[in-house]
């Protein structure tokens, strides 16, 4: 999967791509740790709207009860759901079309009862008394924490309106995007290679074809992108 993720970072990924921006990819790619680099390779994806009521306060160990993560694919959004989407150096907080009034009111304050009613521009969430509002809160501030001395601002991608869903549907690595295979795709044709490898039936040609497969996904890429200071 963090081989998937690699090629659909925009460091290497296929397609029209500024050559600054594959470039600053790349050495932020180079500057992060083990961990920070797991999870820009595999964001994580978390439900607001199906939180529990425990999860985003402290346990009976006084440690912060997160929420299990989901797999970053369309197949598993829900309809009326929320969803924040984190890869370490960018946070969405997506809203489907069909999010309730009352979870949108939650969240977001009184009167908030649609999409439009939001402010795009909204970078946190406003402190609320409610259940949820604290819940989030918390989740937010305990991903902050681990980001070490940079700051996070959520970015609101809601469904149909903000040019930040592009960001989110890039950011969903187990789908079909762009020129990369989705996560299953992946899957099929490693094992399909490594299968002829070990009956010794891979040929020439079935080498020279994923040789220029990689060839294309990175044919794009401009200069020396790895190299320099």
């Amino acid at each position: 999967m963090y081989s998937l993720g690699l090629l659909k970072s925009r460091a290497i990924k296929g397609g029209r791509e500024p050559t600054d921006r594959r470039i600053q990819e790349a050495r932020m790619l180079k500057g992060m740790g083990p961990a920070e680099t797991s999870l820009y390779l595999y964001p994580r994806m978390l439900a607001v709207h199906n939180l529990e009521p425990g999860e985003g306060f402290a346990d009976d160990t006084g440690h912060l009860k997160m929420p299990a993560a989901i797999r970053t694919s369309f197949a598993c959004i829900e309809e009326g759901g929320v969803y924040i989407v984190d890869n370490g150096q960018i946070l969405l907080l997506w809203l489907h079309a069909q999010t309730s009034p009352n979870l949108l009111e939650d969240l977001f304050g009184e009167g908030m009862i649609s999409l439009q009613a939001l402010d795009p521009n909204m970078n946190a969430l406003p402190v609320l008394e409610t259940h949820l509002n604290a819940q989030v809160r918390n989740v937010l501030l305990h991903l902050e924490s681990q980001r070490g001395s940079k700051g996070l601002a959520i970015q609101l991608a809601r469904q149909g309106l903000d040019g930040a869903e592009y960001e989110f549907a890039r950011l969903l690595y187990e789908d079909r995007n762009g020129e990369a295979s989705s996560y299953v795709d992946w899957l099929v044709q490693l094992h399909r290679s490594v299968g002829m490898e070990l009956s010794g039936q891979k040929t020439k040609t079935t080498s020279e074809d994923v040789s220029q497969t990689v060839s294309n996904t990175i044919s794009s890429i401009t200069g020396a992108v790895w190299g320099g200071t």
